[in-house]
């Protein structure tokens, strides 16, 4: 072979010894993002008596209007939520109406009041502006109730 086809040759070849390189380089997995950041932000979900006693069948009549209203849950990056209930126009003011505490995230679950009494575990997904939660563990009936009556929907 002439050495002016050689190089020509090797002007053509090279780009595609190249090829396998590069696209191997852009089928790298990219860095997923940390799923705990699909729930940080402020969340709403208005439960009902109805509602509660759905979730939680033998529920105290006495304590429903405790556990109902329109509840914003806020989940801040640093692992701390606040909770914030505005009760039913028929209720009481809810006597604690404003909780703070700790919560953290693996995977799609997420664990409230971790390592303390009233931990709570639920399953979570979201899609776009919708939070949806499944109980996983916990003896908190009412916490299990207000928190997934229904979809949260993210409001800030």
């Amino acid at each position: 072979m002439k050495p002016m086809y050689a190089r020509r040759l090797l002007k053509l070849l090279t780009p595609l010894a190249i090829l396998p390189t590069i696209l191997l380089a852009s089928c790298a997995p990219a860095t997923a993002p940390d799923p705990k950041q699909a729930l940080v932000g402020t969340w709403t979900s208005t439960v009902t008596k109805e509602d509660v006693l759905r979730i939680v069948p033998g529920f105290r009549q006495d304590f429903l209007c405790e556990n109902t209203g329109t509840f914003s849950w806020e989940f801040k990056e640093d692992g701390k939520f606040t909770i914030d209930q505005k009760g039913l126009p028929e209720c009481p003011a809810p006597v604690e109406p404003h909780v703070e505490d700790t919560w953290s995230n693996d995977g799609n679950r997420m664990t409230i009041a971790k390592d303390k009494p009233a931990q709570e575990v639920y399953e979570w997904t979201v899609k776009e502006k919708t939070l949806v939660l499944k109980h996983v563990s916990g003896d908190c009936e009412p916490c299990k109730a207000t928190s997934t009556a229904h979809p949260w929907t993210r409001v800030g």
